[in-house]
């Protein structure tokens, strides 16, 4: 099922297009669509994140920090407070709070490196992974009951989706990044 884009912003996107020839205009409300079931998606994930979240004593925020720390250490790297602050768009102040909380529950460690002391690494800890683990199950259990019957290739090509969408979101952060003035300080 397509998700049409709600009144208002059918609106706004049929004023936005109306120069456009009528293929073009069509294929932008094709897009147009996407981008709304994307949005969509995102808002509800976002939701079921957070209702985990603070069934756990956490905030989204604090939540999002452990999931970005134990999947940096999936992706063969080390979290660093530099590398989450980017990821997630904190400034160091807030995330320097985030990291004392979530080291004081036991669910990260800080670490100084021996080698150069100004480096700082972030670790999960056994209850944090478990914590995400728990996480994902429910999201592996909702997905299977949509999903279960998807053979590898088709797992596969809505991964690669997935991807190219996450890809779409990171250019527009980048660009946005690009266009905005830097604030003064």
């Amino acid at each position: 099922m397509i998700h049409m884009l709600p009144d208002p912003l059918l609106e706004l996107f049929e004023a936005d297009t109306a120069e456009l020839p009528p293929a073009q205009r069509a294929r932008h409300a094709r897009i147009a669509s996407l981008v709304h079931a994307d949005q969509v998606q995102a808002m509800t994930v976002r939701t079921a994140s957070a209702r985990f979240a603070h069934a756990h004593q956490l905030n989204l925020i604090d939540f999002q920090v452990l999931q970005t720390v134990v999947a940096s250490r999936g992706a063969d790297r080390t979290a660093t407070p530099g590398s989450i602050s980017e990821q997630l768009s904190l400034s160091a102040s807030t995330l320097t709070s985030i990291l004392e909380r979530l080291v004081a529950r036991g669910l990260l460690v800080r670490e100084r490196d021996s080698a150069d002391r100004r480096r700082i690494s972030v670790y999960y800890t056994e209850d944090s992974a478990r914590l995400v683990m728990d996480y994902y199950r429910h999201l592996t259990a909702a997905y299977d009951q949509a999903y279960g019957d998807l053979d590898d290739a088709e797992t596969r090509s809505r991964v690669e989706f997935l991807s190219v969408l996450t890809e779409c979101h990171e250019r527009v952060a980048e660009q946005i990044d690009t266009e905005t003035p830097a604030r003064s300080a």
